[in-house]
């Protein structure tokens, strides 16, 4: 009994010691800490860190930037209505309005929420015109919406504004992709992965995409296994990957990845159909 007091003891002493320590720390210190935390991939106790930090002074001029960092860590999370609630007090006087409205579309988005998302694209090129990657993403839902018409005009006018830029190029493979012209889809993917200082892994898999549709499925099978887990919640990669391996006659294989994309959300319709060539 002795020895379970001393313990409770050391325990609070512990805890009050930490607390005090923890209220010793000033605003930058947990900017600081939350800093290094995102570099450890340390998520939960980065966004803990912002919380503190804006609790200690709720008035502080970075505090819509730090409600930005905030909502990104919580889309990373998967905390999404958390994270659109920071998104939306972030806008209240932030220097950089442009980028929360990108980032709360990006995650109206994955929400489903596509009217709205469409509404902060539009915000965006009212105040931003030549905002090349607003017109390719409110393109891209123009063609969610079954508009292409719509989406030419705003893939157009990006390539009006910078021809050369990332979203341009882009639009030009989605647009060739919609046509099945898959080899012209597959060069600019190639361009981009070799010229863009850190291509993203989408890129590959879009080109694993192309590389399915020309009967190339040693390339396909390459990007594929490229990609390693960062595609790992997406039933698109399930789905490409299991016409590669049906092609190869993995059918096994080819069977288990097409009912993983159909459990992740991929089209049941579509994926019945290739798991009948499996029968």
């Amino acid at each position: 009994m002795i020895k379970m007091k001393y313990i409770i003891t050391l325990l609070l002493l512990c805890s009050a010691t930490l607390n005090s320590y923890a209220q010793s720390l000033s605003y930058m210190d947990w900017v600081d800490r939350s800093a290094k935390y995102i570099e450890n991939n340390k998520l939960d106790s980065a966004a803990i860190a912002l919380y503190n930090a804006m609790s200690l002074e709720p008035a502080h001029e970075s505090n819509p930037v730090l409600l930005l960092n905030l909502g990104i860590l919580q889309r990373q999370l998967g905390q999404y209505d958390d994270s659109y609630i920071s998104f939306t007090a972030s806008l209240t006087n932030n220097p950089i309005p442009d980028i929360v409205l990108h980032n709360r579309a990006s995650l109206l988005v994955d929400m489903g929420r596509y009217e709205e998302a469409m509404e902060d694209y539009n915000a965006i090129l009212v105040d931003f015109p030549h905002d090349v990657e607003a017109f390719y993403r409110r393109g891209v839902l123009h063609l969610e919406n079954h508009d292409r018409v719509k989406a030419e005009a705003d893939f157009k006018r990006s390539e009006e504004i910078d021809p050369d830029n990332m979203f341009t190029k882009l639009s030009k493979a989605l647009i060739f992709k919609l046509d099945d012209r898959w080899e012209d889809a597959e060069k600019i993917y190639t361009n981009l992965i070799n010229n863009e200082p850190n291509p993203d892994p989408i890129f590959y898999m879009n080109r694993a995409e192309c590389y399915v549709n020309t009967n190339q499925m040693f390339k396909a099978s390459a990007d594929l296994r490229s990609l390693g887990d960062t595609q790992r919640n997406n039933p698109y990669f399930y789905f490409l990957r299991g016409r590669v391996r049906l092609e190869q006659f993995d059918k096994v294989a080819a069977k288990a990845d097409f009912e993983k994309a159909k459990t992740l959300g991929y089209d049941s319709s579509i994926v019945n159909e290739w798991l009948k060539e499996i029968e």
